[in-house]
């Protein structure tokens, strides 16, 4: 299990051990919880990766804290020549704390992916968020809810809202955004066209295994991939990690690793 409390601990622990790691508070959650962002390096090209909008996918903060050592031990070895001059890694492991500490603490199903307001937080981005309401309560998410209810407005809650916010102050050059499950990758964005976006998809399909992969237009828009590349027209992805039936278990963390972190590496290295 991952809870928010075992994050913070994380956190600390890979702060103290990297001294050119440091964390920032962007922002708290509807209960009060910290949003912790886990700043590696401070070159100029800024990487954002997130996990854990959704309650019950929270094995993948497990997986972005695993990346986020393995990239710290990979630039501990020769600063310059490693990154870190070059990059800096903002990593928002846990986008949605209550959620996740409710699931993994019983309080709510294992189906429940919302915030505590009941918003998916993944629909309440401001990329054709009206779109994305008429679609989701024509399936019937019309109140809050254990999933797909977009909220009253776009960047409604405080969690899509330091997000957002964060984004643009840190301005990414490239965004990855960390789901369960299916083995697939999202790219695209409407008629979207970002500069390297499908070679980097295409490189990310090769080491992996999983499949570049269009969202039917019924379950796409107000999802921050889909904001982050309307806002900004630069590659961001959606990757859904690992197979079977949320919230994934546990013990399934190295198998679904040994997939992921292949491509979590593209965009260091391009």
């Amino acid at each position: 299990m991952f809870t928010s409390e075992i994050l913070e601990n994380e956190i600390k622990r890979l702060v103290k051990k990297y001294p050119f790691a440091y964390t920032e508070v962007i922002g708290t959650s509807r209960l009060g919880k910290p949003l912790y962002a886990l700043c590696v390096g401070h070159g100029p090209k800024a990487i954002g990766l997130n996990a854990a909008h959704h309650a019950n996918e929270w094995i993948t903060s497990a997986l972005l804290m695993r990346f986020v050592e393995e990239y710290c031990a990979f630039c501990e070895k020769d600063h310059e020549a490693n990154g870190l001059e070059q990059i800096t890694l903002y990593a928002i492991p846990m986008v949605n704390p209550d959620g996740v500490d409710w699931v993994i603490n019983g309080i709510k199903p294992g189906e429940w992916k919302a915030n505590a307001c009941g918003v998916d937080l993944n629909s309440n981005y401001p990329a054709e968020w009206d779109t994305a309401r008429v679609n989701k309560f024509d399936q019937g998410f019309t109140a809050p809810g254990p999933k797909g209810f977009v909220g009253w407005a776009p960047l409604c809650e405080p969690e899509s809202a330091a997000i957002a916010a964060y984004t643009m102050l840190r301005d990414f050059a490239v965004t990855a955004s960390l789901h369960t499950q299916g083995e697939e990758i999202y790219w695209r964005y409407r008629d979207y066209d970002p500069k390297g976006a499908k070679e980097l998809a295409a490189e990310m399909q090769r080491v992996s295994g999983y499949q570049c992969v269009d969202v039917p237009d019924e379950s796409s828009h107000a999802g921050y991939r889909d904001w982050f590349i309307q806002e900004f027209n630069r590659p961001g992805f959606t990757i859904e990690c690992g197979l079977g039936e949320n919230p994934l278990p546990f013990e399934d963390l190295e198998e679904i690793y040994k997939k992921t972190a292949p491509l979590l590496w593209v965009p260091f290295k391009r």
